[in-house]
């Protein structure tokens, strides 16, 4: 796999979990975002189930980018008002390319 500059021509947002504590001393999870950078996202899978009586769509898709050392597992992705959740991350190319299998999440 090979990212050419020309095929990261979509814009997304890296997001990072924070974890905070409310009035009640629960703890709340927040999405916060990290930093906007350069990808190539297709759609890889669609699939349609009926679940207690609702219509739930699974959606992946597979995200190509360059190289973050900082870019893990816990963080996921904004692409135009969509949430992509990673659930693989891969390194190619002696770590100058990643490929992050996604699961879009409904909102």
């Amino acid at each position: 796999m090979t990212v050419y500059p020309g095929k990261l021509r979509e814009r997304i947002t890296v997001q990072q979990p924070v974890r905070e504590q409310n009035e009640l001393g629960e703890t709340t999870l927040r999405w916060i975002d990290y930093q906007r950078i350069w990808a190539s996202v297709e759609g890889v899978k669609s699939s349609e189930v009926l679940g207690n009586g609702q219509q739930l769509f699974d959606v992946t898709h597979r995200v190509r980018l360059r190289y973050f050392k900082w870019l893990n597992n816990n963080m996921r992705f904004d692409w135009h008002g969509r949430t992509l959740e990673i659930v693989s991350l891969l390194e190619h190319g002696h770590r100058t390319e990643l490929e992050a299998i996604c699961r879009e999440v409904q909102r």
